[in-house]
């Protein structure tokens, strides 16, 4: 808090205001899409229901992006295979560095970049290891060509797909030990949009309602480019004073913070994702209150670091934690905290300080998020206290 003589930073108040108005796109009256089939699927969701692929065939994103299937596996693609490859695409494509997203249900289980010289095989075995029970059974997907390194650590244990822009030689014979693993191909990551002022020209984002309508919304893109673009010293006034952050984030926070916000875009909404050294350390998903997230990401942290701890003691393939432990006995057991020293994303803005003491008795050290809350000056009073940093996105990434 500080005395209105001495302010300095970004003013942000007016943020609220963004969750009450309404905001205009050019939608016809009338909209007609011309798709064309591309193939059948083995199934959509479930096996009860069939499914097919089809694309657009008026936006230029059909014609530079391409699926498409180097082994089928036994039966084909499902519907969820598919949708697990996309969703890990809109995550992918804001990293240049190599990456590996780990996909189950159309949420990442584990997420890894590039940390120094590492590996594409390291850094998939580091997404997996996040959370190797939800691995099993995973798509994995890849921004880099997989080497026979990589496809031998992906062979350690049960996936569903593979999916990268390509296979060096060697890997699909690895993958052919195997009938049931399917590989699939894509192209044109970098031409995917993602920022704001991309070409988006015919392409809606659609979700289908069960009364014979369909919603038609423009598809997410971020204002996020780079560390520049996060607000690191919010300033937020109220009737009497004035509140701003007081630390701005190191440069490994800010690229912790980039990271877990581009992670986030992916996640299922309430969420939240922690992140240290580019991998995922705890993700939150899919929770009707936003410190429900938070605390969902922490038990999980603790219980997958007993996981990989128990698994490297007994050098076994499976060695999972009793899921009755409580964090206290994980805690008395790992004599260490797992989010010590990550950045944490929120999808959403924080109702209440709740979730930042929560976050900080853990030991995270930054946040970012995009602000709008009535409590932003609690929020912010709440950081100061702890002695962490918080940018600001201005923007939300809710993913349903």
């Amino acid at each position: 808090m500080r005395g209105k003589a001495e302010m300095r930073g970004t003013d942000v108040t007016n943020m609220k205001r963004a969750y009450r108005t309404s905001v205009e796109g050019e939608f016809p009256q009338e909209l007609r899409i011309n798709l064309q089939k591309e193939l059948d699927l083995r199934y959509g969701e479930n096996p009860n229901q069939p499914g097919a692929l089809y694309r657009f065939q008026e936006t230029s994103l059909a014609v530079l992006t391409d699926i498409r299937l180097a082994k089928s596996g036994k039966g084909g693609l499902s519907a969820t295979n598919l949708m697990d490859v996309c969703r890990a695409l809109g995550i992918l494509k804001f990293f240049p560095k190599p990456a590996v997203a780990v996909m189950k249900h159309a949420s990442p289980s584990g997420f890894a970049t590039q940390h120094g010289g590492s590996s594409l095989a390291q850094i998939y075995q580091l997404a997996r290891d996040v959370d190797a029970r939800s691995a099993f059974g995973s798509v994995v997907v890849t921004n880099r060509p997989v080497d026979k390194a990589t496809a031998q650590a992906i062979m350690s244990s049960f996936v569903e797909a593979v999916a990268a822009p390509d296979f060096e030689e060697g890997a699909m014979e690895i993958f052919g030990r195997k009938k049931d693993i399917r590989a699939i191909l894509f192209s044109n990551l970098d031409k995917l949009p993602k920022f704001k002022g991309d070409d988006v020209t015919g392409w809606y984002d659609l979700k289908v309602l069960p009364t014979g309508r369909l919603v038609v919304q423009a598809p997410y893109l971020s204002s996020i480019r780079g560390p520049r673009d996060l607000i690191c010293d919010p300033l937020v006034r109220t009737d009497q004073e004035s509140y701003v952050v007081q630390r701005d984030p190191t440069p490994t926070e800010l690229v912790d913070l980039l990271t877990a916000w581009y992670v986030n875009i992916g996640v299922s909404s309430n969420s939240v994702v922690f992140v240290k050294d580019g991998v995922t350390v705890g993700i939150g998903s899919g929770q009707r209150e936003r410190v429900g997230a938070v605390e969902e990401a922490i038990s999980r942290s603790y219980q997958k670091a007993l996981d990989r701890k128990r698994v490297a003691q007994k050098a076994e393939s499976f060695s999972w934690a009793p899921a009755d432990m409580s964090w206290e006995q994980m805690k008395a057991e790992l004599k260490a905290k797992p989010l010590e020293g990550s950045a944490m994303s929120s999808d959403g803005f924080f109702p209440f300080r709740d979730s930042i003491d929560t976050a900080a008795r853990e030991g995270v050290t930054a946040i970012v998020q995009p602000g709008g809350s009535r409590r932003d000056h609690e929020i912010i009073q709440a950081v100061n206290e702890h002695k962490m940093a918080m940018a600001f996105t201005l923007e939300r990434c809710f993913a349903h």
